[in-house]
């Protein structure tokens, strides 16, 4: 499997570990930009590399013979091609997954009810804020390497997307969360977005990756479509 369905696979484990980036990096004895390049799609990694990722995510899938293919093996999901939407239903099996990990951790500094209540004031201000175009102030909500849709990444990049939408009508008319799960740094959001773009109204379901990154819950993968 070549690039981009190899960085995604690569996503899609390490969100079924519920790793971070960075946790995943120090597994493999990896840097957190190499994993970061890896998931975004910006290069393809060697079969060593390869390997010391797949074995950190217990994944025996990888085939040696064939430095970018993947062979069936009885726990793989069989998925529809729809990229987006394989993406999406993976990130909703990780709810299961990271909650699982809920309360294990003795030493959190807040409460899942307090990370809920934080995601939820964030999400309403993100609300108020594009709509009144106010894109910088959206982007305080995303960590620097954030991704969209797992191919825009980077706060330039999601910051054109952003411009482009608004100019073209894109304004938030309802916005619901519907379920988060809290690991001790890593929160699930699974939301239903009621929104006008191009003079239509549009229903969008999607999930939200959370990372509490220097004392700040901050967006790093935002994976959504339209129902």
């Amino acid at each position: 499997m070549k690039q981009p369905q190899l960085g995604k696979k690569i996503l899609e484990l390490r969100l079924i570990k519920g790793l971070t980036q960075t946790e995943l990096a120090e597994k493999c004895n990896l840097s957190l930009r190499t994993i970061q390049r890896i998931e975004s799609t910006e290069v393809t990694p060697r079969s060593y590399t390869l390997k010391l990722i797949f074995k950190s995510l217990d994944f025996d899938g990888f085939s040696s013979t064939n430095n970018n293919s993947f062979v069936n093996s009885k726990d793989s999901f069989n998925f529809k091609k729809n990229a987006v939407r394989n993406i999406l239903l993976l990130l909703i099996i990780s709810i299961v997954s990271i909650a699982i990990f809920k309360f294990n951790s003795k030493n959190k500094t807040q409460s899942a009810t307090e990370v809920k209540e934080i995601i939820q004031k964030n999400q309403t201000n993100i609300k108020r804020w594009i709509n009144n175009k106010q894109v910088d102030s959206v982007l305080t909500q995303f960590s620097d390497n954030a991704c969209v849709l797992n191919s825009i990444c980077g706060k330039v990049r999601i910051r054109k997307i952003m411009d482009d939408n608004i100019d073209k009508g894109y304004e938030i008319i309802n916005y619901n969360i519907i379920a988060i799960s809290v690991s001790d740094t890593i929160a699930v959001e699974k939301y239903e977005n009621i929104y006008t773009y191009k003079e239509k109204t549009h229903k969008q379901i999607g999930i939200m990756e959370w990372h509490f990154i220097n004392e700040k819950w901050l967006i790093v993968n935002d994976m959504f479509r339209d129902n």
